[in-house]
């Protein structure tokens, strides 16, 4: 699985988005763009893609923008992962449904893929945006923290 900067996008538009989610605020788009260093018409196209999805809900006009449709403790972060990038299997035969060439039964890459697989989706899965934010809040206090040593 390799997350392209479509799928990086994504997920922080996605958790700005989650930052906002309890002011019911509508974030405009380039306010998303520019906290997050994301080009703004590349942007528009992603965020097309969470509303068609149903993460996101767009208001029109003046003060318009996006906010999200679900809580932040209800998105995961594979979902939007596998809607942006697709499957987060590295290769085909990873997904224990597929049958790629007729060998899985004798195929040792195949436990392979299929563990890598399963780590994976352990790890996505279960991270939602809103453990994401706690854990960018606990960061931000760290680096912006003293730490003094004698």
């Amino acid at each position: 699985m390799k997350i392209t900067y479509k799928g990086d996008y994504a997920l922080k538009a996605i958790l700005d988005l989650s930052y906002r989610f309890d002011m019911g605020r509508v974030v405009p788009l380039a306010d998303i763009s520019r906290r997050q260093n994301i080009p703004e018409k590349y942007l528009e196209q992603i965020m097309l893609i969470l509303k068609r999805a149903g993460y996101v809900e767009s208001k029109r006009g003046i003060g318009g923008g996006f906010l999200l449709q679900k809580s932040p403790k209800a998105i995961t972060v594979g979902e939007i992962v596998r809607l942006i990038e697709g499957p987060v299997e590295p290769i085909a035969c990873g997904d224990a449904v597929y049958n790629c060439c007729g060998e899985e039964e004798t195929c040792a890459f195949r436990e392979i893929w299929l563990k890598v697989t399963r780590a994976i989706t352990d790890i996505v899965d279960t991270v939602t945006f809103e453990q994401i934010m706690k854990r960018t809040n606990e960061l931000q206090q760290r680096h912006n923290g003293y730490t003094y040593q004698i």
